[in-house]
């Protein structure tokens, strides 16, 4: 069976404040036109909506209701593996120091990466485009 592949075009912002959301969500349409840019408010969310849009970049929150990131980045691994999906980039994105298991679990992989906020543009641009592959891709 072939591995799924994530859609290159498409960013997931995955945090449950609507100000953060917007002011994210404007940074990457303006500095990234080319990529579809979409929301989830929490970590069920996000495991919903890549279910369905396969997003090449989560940028996620640690502490969120419902499921908080390290929860939802666990269970998106599982269901990668279980399911031959390709593992998005999952950049992180906290105000918060991130538990040692999920700190370690992302250093030990340059797949993903952590961010401490408030974070300035041009480092989360940095830390979402290694995901994204926009030349040459058509709408």
């Amino acid at each position: 069976m072939a591995v799924v592949p994530c859609n290159r075009r498409r960013i997931l912002v995955v945090d449950d404040e609507e100000v953060i959301q917007k002011l994210f969500s404007m940074v990457l349409e303006w500095e990234i036109p080319e990529a579809d840019v979409e929301i989830a408010a929490n970590g069920a969310e996000a495991l919903e909506a890549f279910a369905t849009h396969h997003h090449a970049v989560l940028l996620m929150d640690l502490h969120m209701p419902v499921m908080d990131g390290q929860s939802a980045f666990m269970t998106l691994e599982r269901r990668c593996r279980e399911r031959d999906w390709e593992m998005p980039r999952v950049v992180f994105c906290s105000g918060f120091a991130p538990p040692t298991e999920l700190r370690d679990r992302v250093a030990g992989d340059n797949a993903h990466c952590m961010l401490s906020k408030p974070v300035a543009n041009d480092v989360l641009v940095d830390a979402i485009r290694p995901g994204l592959n926009l030349s040459g891709v058509s709408p």
